[in-house]
């Protein structure tokens, strides 16, 4: 599946969409995140603070809202400067977002949300062609549902970490 094509029925389903990218998103960041697990470079203790009530409403609402906002006013820059060029404005604007995260967590947190980015800048700019409120509000849902995920995977890390 090309998620760079949208169905060109005005009916398609968002949902459906949403969910495919959400999972194009979230299974390889899984897969990636596991393994540091196994090898031991991460764990499955989540960080400090990351089970707080506000850190988990700003991690999973949030920062998805204010993400996509500033990835929104890029991708709309990027069409402007780079208009036939579809590919490159995707590959520009994931790795912007996910350059601009080293600033709160270093090369690895770049490395590690780079994939997930390159999703959501995928979703932006090929739901940006039918609708720009489309566009914006899936990047969120994908966004929000991508966070969601870790936050569990870290409230079941927590579980696990506590009973051994």
């Amino acid at each position: 599946m090309n998620l760079l094509e949208i169905p060109h029925d005005p009916r398609a389903s968002w949902a459906g969409y949403a969910l495919r990218a959400w999972l194009f998103a979230v299974i390889p960041s899984l897969i990636y995140f596991f393994a540091l697990v196994f090898i031991g470079v991460d764990s499955l203790r989540p960080p400090a603070r990351a089970l707080d009530i506000t850190f988990a409403s700003y991690s999973i609402l949030a920062a998805p809202l204010l993400e996509t906002a500033l990835m929104y006013a890029l991708a709309s820059l990027l069409a402007l400067i780079l208009p036939q060029k579809e590919r490159l404005r995707v590959v520009l604007l994931a790795a912007i977002c996910a350059l601009a995260h080293k600033i709160g967590g270093g090369w690895e947190q770049v490395i590690a949300s780079s994939w997930p980015f390159l999703i959501y800048s995928v979703t932006l700019t090929a739901w940006m062609k039918r609708s720009k409120s489309a566009a914006f509000a899936l990047a969120v849902v994908v966004h929000v549902l991508y966070n969601a995920t870790f936050f569990l995977v870290g409230v079941i890390g927590a579980f696990l970490t506590l009973r051994g």
